[in-house]
């Protein structure tokens, strides 16, 4: 098998798995082989702004003419709402004050564009999928607001879509830890998982045609 576009033997950058202990960051990467990089945002509150190179960052930097702090995404249930603190457009309408996001609403911040889908009822879990050229910060291709769980695999409603896989892979969160399961073989660094297996930074998940690595940010 081989593997390309995600990059999941990347060395370890941040972070560390030797403590052993449960908790969980604000954001990570999934480096998803031959898909992409996801940047996945945990808090239900997720800042969006301009890469500054400092170490107090947005949640989603983005290498653009955005403001420090030009919005933020709030979920609030299932629901999310969007509030800005500079010029930013739900669809051709001036956010003022907070706007509710449905399913397919195109945001607009100086150029930059995202267009916010929930691409299942099953979880309150949302993607952001740009719309415009710029770059997010860590060369993410993709932003997955999470809530409970991640879904990756084939299918058009899960929030990772990986067409070439067969079994989809479950992600999600327990008690402060973070888990995966699939109802096919998975491996979390060639050990194999029985039911479900815990998850940490530079871990390695791997089935049946598919594989990742976490990284904390």
């Amino acid at each position: 098998m081989i593997f390309a576009r995600g990059d999941s033997s990347r060395l370890h950058t941040t972070g560390s798995s030797d403590s052993g202990e449960s908790h969980l960051p604000s954001r990570l990467f999934l480096w998803v082989d031959q898909v992409g990089g996801y940047l996945v945002c945990l808090n239900e509150d997720v800042t969006i702004g301009a890469v500054t190179g400092e170490k107090e960052e947005v949640d989603i930097p983005v290498m653009a003419n955005l403001s420090r702090h030009h919005a933020t995404i709030r979920r609030q249930g299932e629901s999310y709402l969007i509030s800005s603190q500079a010029p930013a457009y739900l669809g051709s309408k001036l956010i003022e004050h907070e706007s509710w996001l449905s399913s397919n609403s195109e945001i607009q911040m100086a150029g930059v564009g995202f267009r916010f889908r929930q691409p299942t009822v099953l979880s309150g879990t949302a993607v952001l999928d740009s719309l415009t050229s710029h770059r997010i910060a860590g060369g993410a291709q993709g932003i997955v607001l999470m809530e409970e769980l991640c879904l990756l695999g084939p299918a058009a409603d899960h929030h990772i879509v990986c067409r070439f896989w067969t079994d989809p892979i479950i992600l999600f969160r327990r008690g402060g830890q973070l888990l995966c399961k699939s109802p096919g073989p998975l491996f979390v660094d060639g050990e194999l998982a029985k039911e479900e297996a815990v998850v940490t930074h530079g871990n390695i998940i791997t089935g049946t045609d598919s594989r990742f690595r976490i990284e904390y940010c």
